[in-house]
């Protein structure tokens, strides 16, 4: 398991200037899945993509919350 400052170095890494694509979420999903589970940055990266799956969706897929 990653302990959290490496997991927010990768995150950062995985992130830092690049286009939002489904690899790049599936690599985020890849290292929120190495976190311990009681870990609450697992939370929050979770969090995170999900935020920006729905911001990255496209105008006519968008569902109202």
């Amino acid at each position: 398991m990653m302990n959290e400052t490496d997991a927010t170095r990768k995150w950062r890494q995985i992130f830092e200037g690049k286009s939002i694509t489904t690899q790049l979420l599936a690599k985020a999903e890849t290292l929120v899945g190495q976190l311990p589970s009681e870990s609450p940055l697992r939370l929050r990266f979770a969090t995170e993509i999900d935020e920006i799956r729905h911001i990255n969706q496209p105008a006519g897929s968008k569902k109202k919350r």
